[in-house]
């Protein structure tokens, strides 16, 4: 992982985003934002299902106020490769949103985790190329970026499916 000017890293092969990640999800008990958001076409590159993003991700959700928003384009993949995840989600439904975008192409679907003024991009799924910065102007645009997508999002993923 490369330092960069301006408070940020680089990460240039799969190794180094999902190093990168897994550092920015098991800190997240030690930061103070409260709003963390995930979006990713499948989540399949990221380290969701990693025990020690597990035990980070339930120590953040308890602290007061907290909540993690899912947007992806399918959730069938995490609830398959990702099972303790996909278990982990289950008591802590009431602090979790997850969004499908509703006539979005794919290629369009950005890669990040976004945590008030963090952000963590996957810039090129094909060569690994991410970026972390803590730059308030990029995430801002980040943050931008996400609200225009969830507008066109629908609920997803639900925890229990009723039936009759």
């Amino acid at each position: 992982m490369n330092n960069e000017s301006g408070g940020g890293r680089s990460a240039a092969s799969r190794s180094e985003f999902v190093a990168l990640a897994r550092e920015r999800l098991t800190a997240l008990d030690k930061t103070s934002g409260r709003d963390l958001t995930l979006v990713d076409a499948d989540f399949s590159p990221w380290p969701l299902d990693d025990p020690a993003v597990v035990d980070a991700l339930t120590r953040w959700i308890q602290l007061p106020a907290r909540r993690l928003r899912l947007v992806a384009l399918r959730f069938d993949l995490v609830e398959r490769h990702q099972p303790r995840f996909a278990a982990w989600r289950k008591p802590f439904a009431h602090a979790l949103e997850c969004l499908a975008p509703t006539e979005v192409d794919p290629t369009d679907m950005p890669s990040l985790l976004l945590l008030d003024a963090e952000c963590l991009e996957l810039l090129d799924r094909e060569r690994w190329q991410a970026r972390w910065s803590s730059g308030r102007r990029t995430c801002v645009l980040q943050r931008e970026r996400v609200d225009a997508l969830v507008q066109r999002c629908e609920p997803a993923w639900p925890v229990t499916v009723l039936g009759l």
